[in-house]
């Protein structure tokens, strides 16, 4: 048992200034709200949670004081959009644009990167492709992903790699940098694996030398998890969700993008 196929469920991450954030998300990117979190401040895990295709998009809401001027995600998620929706000018309201060859490369004021890349066929909304992840050292990364989580590899070069989960691709790129040249920061962004027996998964990932440190597993009400780090910091939660979590709002993405994998896992 590893983490092959397992589906990619959520990323989460940390803002401030959430009436903000969500009128940057909503009304000009276009994510369809599928929750709200009807008990803030008090909870924070997953203050809104959006439907991105083959993902849940969620941001969290923090303090302040977690975010450094000096440092920006080690992280740039993939979306593909409409190229009929021309987001460039109003994006520039809420943070920075760069345009690249792909498409637009937006940093939020949390320190969020985005590339939006025009595709046919998402005029539903925004749809996630991939995630991109700055790793210290590919090599030694690369080993983690393939060997102690068994994801499949998918593309190699020298400074890149690809590996394939049950719903969108992970892809690190060795760099010193995050993506508009701050220093990486891996603390206000959680990736999540979905996984159907908590308990048999974190077992076999250790047995496969995955270190869970203090954070082997806990179960509430939304379920059972367990994180973890990659070998450059990058943090990952495993999740087992409630039957209390699948009968919330978001509970029915939550069963399509679980079935896009090993249900056994």
């Amino acid at each position: 048992m590893s983490l092959r196929d397992a589906p990619l469920l959520y990323v989460f991450v940390d803002v401030h200034g959430l009436p903000r954030e969500r009128e940057l998300l909503e009304t000009v990117v276009g994510f369809p709200v599928i929750e709200i979190e009807p008990h803030l401040p008090h909870h924070r895990h997953g203050a809104v949670k959006y439907d991105a295709g083959r993902l849940i998009f969620s941001v969290n809401l923090s303090s302040p004081g977690k975010f450094r001027a000096d440092r920006s995600d080690a992280l740039v998620t993939v979306f593909d959009v409409d190229p009929a929706r021309r987001l460039g000018e109003r994006l520039r309201d809420y943070g920075r644009v760069e345009a690249r060859p792909e498409g637009e490369l937006f940093t939020d004021a949390s320190g969020h990167h985005y590339l939006f890349r025009p595709a046919p066929g998402t005029s539903a909304g925004p749809a996630a492709a991939e995630l991109r992840l700055t790793v210290d050292d590919l090599a030694a990364s690369a080993r983690f992903y393939a060997d102690v989580l068994d994801l499949e590899p998918r593309e190699r070069s020298a400074k890149r790699a690809r590996f394939a989960t049950g719903t969108i691709d992970l892809v690190l790129e060795e760099s010193d940098s995050a993506a508009d040249g701050r220093l990486p920061d891996r603390r206000t962004c959680l990736i999540v694996f979905y996984t159907a027996e908590m308990d048999k998964a974190r077992n076999a990932l250790e047995a496969r030398g995955l270190d869970f440190g203090n954070k082997r597993g806990a179960f509430s009400e939304i379920g059972g998890t367990a994180r973890f780090d990659d070998p450059s910091g990058h943090r990952f939660c495993l999740y087992e969700p409630s039957a209390e979590s699948l009968t919330w709002e978001s509970g029915p993405k939550v069963k399509q993008l679980a079935a896009s994998g090993d249900a056994a896992l």
